[in-house]
């Protein structure tokens, strides 16, 4: 059975982007390793929020995004060009909120994971109480300014279980179960 992740690289002060948006300062000590290429394989299906699929050039993800597989983009205007497609990689652009959109993801990913990709989309799923695994990468930096990952969360409290600890030259990546809500 499918299970919901949520993943990302967020800085020490807990923000995953700058100032001006942008998320290049996180990711340039982003290192790959064993742990996250077995997590894209287990991955079927991937969920964004608009704003993180407008990050990229839409008819770009055919060819280059390293998960092809089906992605959900949770939004309430969808592109009115649809974006180019393959034989793995698809869009549904869900409409009637995150509920829908992880359900849709669990049937299209089959036994293999969900994937929750983007800060709003994420709390959004979290407060639904639809996340079961957080897997964050804190890069080494202190950014002080930027969209804050566990903002407008104040009513949660969340028990959550260390499930592993990966430390690289650049970073450090932790796995959490969460319990409870």
């Amino acid at each position: 059975m499918a299970k919901v992740c949520f993943g990302m690289v967020m800085s020490l002060d807990g923000f995953v982007n700058d100032r001006e948006g942008g998320m290049n300062k996180l990711y340039a000590s982003f290192e790959p390793n064993e742990e996250i290429n077995d997590m894209m394989a287990r991955t079927g299906a991937v969920i964004f929020g608009r704003r993180t699929f407008d990050l990229a050039d839409a008819d770009s993800y055919a060819a280059d995004y390293e998960f092809q597989v089906p992605i959900f983009v949770v939004t309430h205007h969808p592109p009115e060009k649809h974006p180019k497609e393959n034989d793995q990689l698809t869009f549904t652009f869900v409409t009637d909120g995150v509920e829908s959109a992880v359900r849709q993801a669990k049937e299209a990913a089959g036994e293999k994971d969900v994937l929750i990709l983007g800060a709003d989309v994420f709390r959004q799923a979290l407060k639904a109480g639809l996340v079961e695994e957080l897997q964050m990468a804190i890069a080494p930096i202190i950014l002080g300014k930027g969209l804050r990952l566990f903002e407008q969360l104040e009513e949660l409290e969340i028990d959550l279980e260390k499930i592993r600890t990966i430390e690289t030259d650049k970073q450090v990546e932790i796995w959490y179960k969460v319990l409870q809500q």
